[in-house]
């Protein structure tokens, strides 16, 4: 009875850590972001870093705004101003194979926080 306890008792402590840290990933951390009263959040979640996930949040209330993420092969984003997610890439490798792609993604997301012009009709 006492080792079982024991066994229920470790197995309930690695239900408390990060998905992220569980499944591979990484901690998350900010990256740069021109807009004061928000913050970019990055964090890998497998995939030898090709699987990713970074948020817009609001600074004040954490609320996500928009996330841009890779699921180790497709690119997806989503906006709060949008219904769903979107498919924006059939590959992720326009931004994992990139020396470059911390600098890439938070151009990728300021591109596509930009107001659409409305199209008359």
């Amino acid at each position: 009875m006492r080792s079982a306890r024991l066994l229920i008792a470790l197995l309930g402590l690695g239900l408390h850590l990060p998905l992220s840290l569980a499944s591979g990933g990484t901690p998350e951390s900010t990256l740069p972001w021109p807009k004061k009263n928000e913050v970019l959040a990055y964090h890998s979640c497998g995939c030898a870093d090709a699987c990713w996930v970074a948020e817009v949040r609001q600074r004040s209330s954490k609320a996500v705004r928009a996330r841009l993420r890779c699921d180790c092969e497709t690119l997806h984003y989503w906006s709060a101003a949008g219904a769903r997610e979107e498919v924006i890439g059939a590959t992720c490798a326009a931004i994992n194979d990139q020396p470059g792609k911390f600098e890439l993604i938070p151009r990728l997301m300021l591109e596509k926080d930009r107001p659409r012009p409305s199209v008359a009709r």
